[in-house]
């Protein structure tokens, strides 16, 4: 049969009615709730199911259906997506920007690189709700994605209206590597939290070099993370 017959039987008329009455997009919409949808497959109500297909109809998925995404049971995965770019910034300090919303997650890795101290932020578009010059650490990758510490001002964790205010990425900034200060001071942070879990073989001599002088030092002298 020709698809343009099957087309005009779908959507142009019915038997018995009159061709110039309403077609299938001007047909009124019914909401049906998921929970009844179910309700007909489970009790067998073939003649019921039947008839929604003579209906327009809308799916509508029950409240108590649709799980929360902060819901502890869900564990969101990015690594297989259609995105060319996504950008994930925490709300407030911490990790928990790249860090999974579960209790326990067994497949969950993290490659940290703390040898980065002259990698520059690059990312073209995005927001991150703060200046990045002199800002951005990076400290390695998880699954397909770059992991990096921005470091913000209060100002603008505490009043979101100052992040929002802030400019694009694609608007121009300096150069977004830390001081060298600065960057062993992240690193040496890093390494006296990693050196707290029993099972890494991690030490750490001095919390921020030996010398009272912290441009004196090297982060080899104080640390092996």
């Amino acid at each position: 049969m020709p698809q343009s017959d099957i087309y005009e039987g779908l959507f142009l008329r019915q038997e018995g009615v009159d061709a110039s009455g309403p077609t299938w997009e001007q047909a009124k919409t019914t909401t049906l709730k998921l929970s009844a949808l179910a309700r007909t497959f489970e009790n067998n109500q073939a003649a019921a199911a039947i008839g929604l297909l003579h209906r327009k109809v809308k799916l509508s998925i029950d409240p108590d259906l649709s799980p929360r995404s902060d819901d502890n049971m869900l564990m969101w995965d990015g690594s297989k997506h259609f995105l060319d770019f996504m950008l994930v910034v925490a709300g407030s300090m911490g990790c928990h920007a790249f860090l999974p919303n579960t209790v326990a997650d067994h497949t969950f890795t993290i490659t940290l690189d703390l040898r980065q101290s002259y990698r520059q932020f690059r990312p073209n578009y995005g927001k991150l709700g703060f200046d990045p010059t002199g800002s951005m650490m990076s400290i390695g990758t998880s699954a397909s994605s770059e992991l990096w510490f921005g470091f913000c001002p209060n100002a603008n964790i505490e009043d979101l209206t100052v992040a929002n205010e802030a400019p694009l990425l694609s608007e121009k900034h300096g150069d977004t590597r830390l001081s060298a200060r600065h960057f062993r001071m992240a690193v040496m942070f890093l390494a006296y939290a990693l050196s707290k879990i029993a099972d890494l073989p991690i030490h750490v001599t001095h919390p921020y070099g030996p010398e009272d002088d912290i441009d004196a030092w090297r982060v080899a002298d104080a640390t092996n993370v």
